[in-house]
């Protein structure tokens, strides 16, 4: 699989910054993002997942992605304006592909300060993996992508230790545990409950397979206003825990499905919309 990867950043016409990189990584410097998207393999499955569907829109010109980190999604995505918003990157963003517009800021922040006239065809929620951030995240989103897709991810957890909210202690108790690797979804999942609750107007697919679970997420109709829910609703789906929802399994209402059914699902719900 690596051997593969390697080929096609070679084929795609990266091969200089990955030997850019290799001389940075040893100088302890941030890497530079790759010029031009890889042509994905099968273990990227968010480029994957949010190709195919900016690939299916009517518009596919404007990505956002919230919750950068080191940058692998965000370089492998094929828009021609794509849009990166994370306090922490992981990388250069001196030095950005053209196209790339990036932004040092928390998401609460950034949203506050977009043009309310601003569209995206596709958002991915990657940021921190709380309910309250992430659903945060999803509303402001849902502002500027009318008539495109969101894709959420960690909406499926692994267990109930990788659900545990606090990054920290879930790999600490994972840990004590015995288990190896760094997974963690925090408690993301909690937004899946609040749209299936919450919000009539929103349609949602749960992709369970070739990768980590996400959810995504279009509006039935772009002229709906998106419901707002009372302060309380949002703090009794906070109080769930995971034995009330997930303890023997994913539930139904998730929507679950596989990946190519999800993506056919989202894009036949926005199919004949124009921004």
């Amino acid at each position: 699989m690596r051997g593969l990867r390697k080929l096609m950043v070679i084929l795609s016409g990266n091969g200089p910054t990955s030997v850019v990189n290799r001389r940075r990584e040893s100088a302890g410097q941030p890497r530079l993002l790759f010029r031009r998207p890889v042509p994905f393999g099968p273990q990227l499955h968010s480029p994957r997942r949010i190709n195919a569907l900016l690939a299916g829109l009517p518009s596919r010109n404007d990505y956002l992605e919230i919750g950068v980190f080191t940058g692998f999604t965000l370089q492998d995505v094929r828009a021609p304006h794509r849009v990166g918003v994370d306090p922490d990157p992981r990388f250069d963003i001196t030095d950005l592909p053209r196209g790339v517009e990036f932004h040092t800021l928390e998401s609460d922040s950034y949203f506050a300060t977009l043009d309310p006239a601003a569209r995206f065809d596709v958002a991915f929620i990657d940021g921190l993996h709380t309910y309250e951030q992430t659903y945060r995240d999803l509303i402001n989103a849902l502002a500027h992508v009318r008539d495109g897709v969101i894709l959420l991810d960690d909406t499926v957890p692994d267990d109930e230790l990788t659900a545990i909210p606090d990054q920290a202690e879930s790999l600490a108790v994972r840990a004590a545990a015995g288990i190896t690797g760094l997974r963690w979804h925090g408690d993301v999942w909690k937004v899946v409950v609040a749209i299936s609750r919450l919000h009539p107007e929103l349609s949602y697919r749960t992709i369970t397979n070739r990768g980590n679970g996400q959810t995504v997420v279009w509006r039935t109709s772009p002229d709906e206003p998106v419901a707002t829910p009372s302060p309380a609703e949002l703090e009794a789906i906070g109080a769930l825990t995971y034995a009330e929802v997930l303890a023997d399994g994913l539930p139904d209402w998730f929507n679950p499905m596989d990946e190519d059914a999800a993506i056919r699902a989202a894009l036949a719900g926005t199919s004949g919309r124009s921004r």
